[in-house]
């Protein structure tokens, strides 16, 4: 057997008989949200089948834990704006602006302002460091822009220029960083303790069952989990010191010597064999390059799958999003990727031995409460595992008490799991002569297997999953066969953004035109399926929530009378779907861990007040059913995370403040849209409020600040091709400025805020990049890697 790395475009490119086919049935993002569709059910259209599945039948993270309900209300608001055209001459704090900046706003700027009421420009403002080591006064790079447009905290300071646009943008970004430094708590101070504990205490048992074994084939089952659980025990032992030190700094403990050696610590105990698995499999793992066979389950994935080898990706092991902070939360993530990978095939009867010891073990060593404690919370977060794993097992298991854990028992769990549904996205790659002649629901009962910690499906790496293939066969209705890599719009699509449908027209027509048919067919069954998903699913935990929110961006079809002027033109459709985009992309981001990715198959006293300048008149986005959606999503998530003891006290101050400046915004906003006078009180505090919600995403205690740590630029992989060798890229740059005027009984002024800066692109296949690569392109210091813009975005760019 050859376990060394694929030439895969070679391989993929010509389908003859007796010609190796490769087949790439990939993961959908690491761990994601929810079952899509019931485990009974065909969620890839085989073939030239429809969508299966009832949207009402989609389970419910709910119904098998507890937690805080999504408390939902509908605000009462009548919008009431006079429809009323703008001149850039009525503006009067616009001379203001441009005195303030470095520039004037140009013709086409102004006559952007004139026809449509707003614009959006690059910020090439020069307020951040190139050292990103060097520490920092900044927390956010939004926060940081976002007080420069505020001005002074000191009434007596303000200008006309300090007028700010609060952008739907900056909100979900803040709730992006709320999140993200709860779970970057939680994960240091919570899961790290409990990851490290079981894999060392079912390492030692499976040591001790493969000494005590009297028969070979529990021998061997044994000093194989032992190999499986001594990779991430020695991870994992090489940030103990830090964990131990309360050190949440960056160090190399962790680098691949210091795993190596902490290893050789178990070197004694171990089997032989055991020690020689473990170290091939973390060579690769820390090497995170290859894709190639497993060292310890390769030979017995290609028994079962009758000489289809099972190819690992390796590349997934690069520690990405906030993950490549601190030895902590690298060995996390690679520990976690470990558990959530590697396939335990119910096909193959010794791999099956496998996953019913390790569900038998952790019920001896009384390890299930450590178990949900990570799992809950998670499935809490992203949702419940697409793949067998120990609550199936367990179920199985129990349900034949009279059975002997042994050949029987084993028989009877491959038996049994035939009447649990398939993975509804593949894993792996798979290689060999009989790919072209199979199915991919017949591929997708092959690779059900059981995983420790097991990946989660989410409904936008459904869709990629849905509207990719590699060698498959040709869709017998229309004749085509799918793409190898999607474009993000197709998710906007399908979940009901009509801007974006010409767009993936667009994108089908340059980049996969042979396909139209066929994307077209796909599309219109998954848009059917998300129109009839229930409420309760779309609000059944933090991912799916998150997604429910940005569809509130989603309003080309409801009436836009009574709202102001820029609310009117279909370019703030456009700006809405990229809003909806970046904010995605920091979904992708946060969730990298835990979501399935997608492969193509194959003060003083004050002055009179007098000597107080007048305020200035800042303007909220007025999208009042976002708000109406943002709140309970973000008081469900505290909630939730704080009902388990997973959060400091310290969170309970960001997110109720972070929800008391949402409900003033609302406020605010409806005030707007009603066209009523708002108070100068309020809009002082508006002027002040973005800027002052940095402390929502203010550092963790214990943690540098640095001007890395403030940078907001982010990136996710969220597809990878490997018949074209590529991996799809998500990722946001520095925030851009959007002007905005706005006229109602309050005035007619020129307000200033922030959006997304948004990419996509394709990278080559190989180590995939990290936060860290891509800010050397954004902040400069690699500044000629920087790919372009969507071009669907240039029109609003001036």
């Amino acid at each position: 057997m050859n376990n060394g790395p694929i030439d895969w475009k070679s391989k993929l490119l010509v389908v003859l008989a007796g010609v190796p086919v490769i087949v790439l049935v990939f993961l959908i993002g690491f761990w994601g949200v929810g079952f899509f569709l019931d485990k009974t059910k065909q969620a890839v259209a085989p073939d030239n089948q429809q969508i299966a599945g009832s949207p009402a039948g989609v389970p419910n993270v709910r119904q098998r834990f507890s937690f805080p309900a999504y408390q939902y209300q509908k605000s009462s608001y009548n919008p009431s704006i006079p429809s009323a055209a703008i001149a850039t001459g009525e503006l009067g704090n616009l001379n203001s602006f441009e005195n303030a900046q470095t520039w004037q706003f140009s013709a086409v700027q102004k006559e952007s302002l004139d026809k449509r009421n707003f614009f959006i420009t690059k910020n090439q403002d020069d307020f951040f460091g190139l050292d990103s080591n060097e520490s920092s006064s900044r927390v956010d790079d939004w926060s940081e822009l976002y007080g420069k447009i505020g001005g002074s905290s000191l009434p007596t300071e303000r200008k006309p220029e300090n007028s700010v646009f609060v952008t739907s943008d900056y909100l979900l970004h803040v709730y992006h960083r709320l999140l993200e430094k709860e779970f970057e708590y939680i994960e240091q101070r919570e899961f790290y303790p409990r990851i490290s504990k079981m894999s060392t205490a079912l390492m030692d048992a499976a040591v001790a069952g493969a000494s005590a074994a009297t028969d070979n084939a529990k021998k061997e089952s044994y000093q194989r989990l032992a190999a499986y659980f001594a990779v991430p025990s020695a991870l994992l032992d090489t940030a103990s010191r830090s964990f131990q030190d309360e050190n949440f700094s960056d160090n190399q403990d962790d680098a691949k010597e210091a795993v190596i050696a902490s290893l050789e610590k178990f070197k004694d105990k171990l089997p032989a064999t055991s020690y020689d698995l473990a170290k091939q499999e973390l060579e690769l793992v820390m090497k995170g390059t290859d894709m190639t066979s497993s060292p310890i389950f390769g030979d017995l994935q290609l028994q079962a799958l009758n000489g289809m080898a099972y190819k690992e990706d390796y590349t997934q092991f690069t520690p990405r999003s906030h993950y490549a902070k601190n030895p902590i939360l690298r060995t996390y993530f690679r520990s976690m990727m470990w558990y959530g990978r590697q396939n335990l095939l119910v096909k193959s009867p010794e791999l099956t031995r496998d996953a019913m010891n390790i569900t038998l073990l952790v019920k001896q060593l009384n390890l299930m409460k450590d178990w949900e404690d990570i799992y809950a919370p998670t499935a809490f977060f992203v949702g419940e595992s697409d793949d067998l794993g120990i609550y199936e097992y367990q179920k199985i298991i129990e349900a034949n008490p009279g059975v002997t854990p042994g050949e029987a028992l084993v028989k009877k769990i491959q038996e049994e799991s035939k009447e649990v549904g398939n993975p509804q996205i593949m894993s792996s790659a798979v290689v060999g002569e009989s790919v072209a002649s199979t199915s991919k629901s017949e591929l997708q009962q092959q690779m059900k297997g059981f995983r420790f910690m097991g990946q989660r499906f989410t409904p936008d790496a459904f869709v990629f999953s849905t509207l990719t293939q590699g060698q498959e066969t040709a869709d017998s209705e229309t004749g085509e066969t799918l793409p190898s890599m999607p474009t993000a719009l197709m998710v906007m699509a399908t979940m009901g953004n009509k801007t974006a449908d010409p767009l993936v027209d667009q994108w089908v027509a340059a980049n996969a035109p042979d396909s139209k048919r066929i994307i077209a067919k796909r599309m219109t069954s998954l848009k059917q399926y998300f129109q009839a998903v229930p409420e309760s699913v779309w609000t059944q935990n933090i991912y799916w929530g998150w997604l429910h929110t940005l569809r509130a961006l989603f309003q080309e079809d409801s009436s836009k009378v009574g709202y102001p002027g820029f609310m009117q033109q279909s370019d703030w459709n456009t700006k809405n779907l990229q809003g909806a985009l970046g904010s995605w992309t920091e979904l992708k981001h946060d969730t990298l861990l835990y979501a399935k990715q997608s492969y193509a198959e194959m003060g003083g006293g004050g002055p009179d007040e007098a000597e107080i300048p007048p305020v200035p008149k800042g303007y909220v986005e007025p999208n009042i059913e976002f708000f109406d959606r943002l709140i309970p999503l973000a008081k469900m998530t505290h909630e939730g995370l704080k009902e388990r003891g997973l959060l400091d006290s310290l969170f309970d101050g960001r997110s109720t403040y972070l929800l008391e400046s949402l409900e003033h915004l609302r406020k605010i906003a409806i005030a707007e849209l009603e066209n009523k006078n708002i108070s100068d009180e309020d809009f002082e505090w508006l002027r002040l409020a973005p800027g002052n919600l940095e402390s929502v995403m203010a550092v963790l205690p214990g943690e540098d600040q640095t001007e890395d740590s403030a940078r907001s630029a982010l990136i996710a992989d969220v597809h990878t091709d490997v018949p074209d060798n590529q991996i799809l890229y998500e990722a946001n740059g520095i925030p851009n400025y959007i002007f905005v005027a706005v006229k109602d009984t309050n005035g007619t002024r020129l307000t200033k805020g922030l959006t997304y800066s948004y990419f996509e692109f394709a990278n080559p296949l190989g180590k995939r990049l990290t936060d860290q690569d891509w800010r050397g392109w954004v902040y400069g210091i690699e500044a000629g890697k920087m790919p372009a813009a969507p071009t669907w975005t240039t029109p609003l760019m001036k």
